[in-house]
């Protein structure tokens, strides 16, 4: 398999209806604000969690706070280095490693005036992993903050968050009565706006696998909301516009949720039809990543010849990102948008690419070892939540590739999305079924 990256081949214009509906203010993780400290003590970045975390999670921004040096965190965590006093940002602290991730020192309140902006602070690093494949666990990682960067999520910019507790037990919320025929349920997506979920009713059945579109009205009603949909994957927009995968029509569609129809946003690349588009991730700045296997094609046959990672640009410019996956599933972005996650299937491998400020790709790296991965999830502290399909576990990944647990639903596990109220219900499905876990911190919708 060529560890290179293949970029941008053969771009072409395409009619793309995303640009302005996938808006939203595109908010990077700048880092907070430093202080200069009034009685002589040094400013300490509030990465991660502040001062001596031993998480890996890395922090999102400073403290705005100028302080002197945060206390000794519990669990050998050593304080963070004092930050610059200049008026132009403290350069945060970089936290202490640990034996057992106590708490983070805390910086003093008593700081002079804040500066512009410091650079964000990094987390410690856990001395020692937590959980094994089939296990759960609480993970080796601190809470931090949130940089909220891309669009679709309760994450609020600057708000520290704890690590995900990973010990609960799903929740069987909807399954269909009687004898389900074969197929999965796949795609969830939650709407602010209307506080329902959607997710999709995919069939195994036919030449080209039917799909329909099912809404889920919490607690556990459930009614079909698009009944020919032909979609798979789901994403949602800064602005709550819904765009799914449509192995249909093998490509991109816009969903229009009130009428129950769907326009195609595109479905070639240089005129040649797209495979069975997969899942989909859309960025503050309305560019749009997604998967294209084979999985769906049916009778039909490839006219990329590829099974590719494709980006949209929200000048409507389609190019490639990747063509060497075995099968080309799960995709995600990062916080902060600046590493894509994707899965490969029959590789059994996630692998991540960086992603520069025009959208582009680079750097293709593998990140971790999973058994057939499926479809993402992410939390606000931008740990990857990995749906393990055959023997449907959750892995959880920390920004830096470390293992922070697991948690086991159901076999055919296929997809995952954060919703409720305040984001902060994990929506699974596997199988044809729905379930749900309440985390401890909120997420990603799609």
């Amino acid at each position: 398999m060529r560890i290179g990256t293949t970029s941008a081949s053969w771009p072409v214009m395409v009619l793309l209806g995303i640009a302005g509906a996938c808006g939203g203010q595109s908010q990077g993780p700048t880092g907070g604000t430093g202080g200069a400290v009034a009685t002589g003590g040094s400013a300490m970045g509030a990465g991660g969690a502040a001062g001596g975390s031993s998480g890996d999670t890395t922090g999102r921004g400073g403290s705005s706070a100028g302080g002197t040096g945060g206390n000794q965190g519990m669990g050998g965590g050593n304080p963070g280095t004092g930050g610059s006093s200049t008026k132009t940002g403290g350069v945060s602290g970089n936290g202490g490693s640990g034996d057992k991730g106590g708490s983070g020192g805390v910086g003093k309140p008593e700081g002079g005036s804040t500066g512009d902006a410091g650079l964000p602070g990094t987390g410690g690093i856990a001395s020692t992993d937590v959980a094994s494949s089939g296990g759960s666990g609480a993970g080796g990682s601190t809470g931090g903050a949130s940089g909220a960067g891309r669009p679709g999520s309760a994450c609020q910019p600057g708000t520290t968050y704890p690590a995900p507790v990973l010990t609960g037990s799903p929740k069987l919320l909807y399954k269909p009565s009687g004898t389900a025929e074969s197929g999965t349920y796949e795609g969830p997506v939650w709407l602010t706006a209307s506080s329902v979920l959607l997710l999709t009713d995919l069939s195994f059945t036919g030449q080209v696998n039917p799909s329909q579109i099912l809404k889920l009205t919490p607690p556990s009603t459930v009614a079909t909301l698009l009944a020919d949909a032909g979609v798979n994957g789901m994403a949602v927009d800064g602005k709550g516009v819904v765009f799914a995968c449509s192995h249909k029509v093998q490509g991109i569609v816009k969903v229009d949720v009130s009428a129950g129809t769907t326009t195609t946003v595109v479905d070639n690349i240089g005129g040649k039809k797209f495979n069975s588009p997969n899942d989909l991730v859309i960025r503050s700045d309305g560019t749009l990543y997604f998967t294209d296997p084979d999985f769906q094609i049916g009778n039909r046959t490839s006219g990329t010849g590829k099974k590719g990672i494709y980006r949209v640009s929200p000048a409507g410019l389609a190019s490639l990102v990747d063509d060497t996956f075995a099968e080309p599933n799960g995709i995600a972005l990062s916080p902060d948008e600046s590493v894509l996650y994707v899965a490969d299937y029959n590789g059994n491998i996630v692998r991540t690419f960086n992603v520069a400020a025009d959208g582009s790709t680079s750097g293709r790296k593998d990140f971790a070892t999973v058994s057939s991965p499926d479809g993402f999830g992410m939390d606000c502290l931008g740990n990857l939540y990995v749906a393990s399909g055959t023997p449907g576990i959750i892995q959880v990944f920390s920004p830096s590739g470390t293992k922070l647990g697991s948690v086991t639903v159901a076999s055919s596990l296929s997809n995952m999305a954060f919703g409720g109220p305040e984001g902060k219900t994990l929506y699974i499905t596997a199988g044809k079924a729905l379930y749900s876990l309440d985390m401890n911190l909120p997420g990603y919708y799609d």
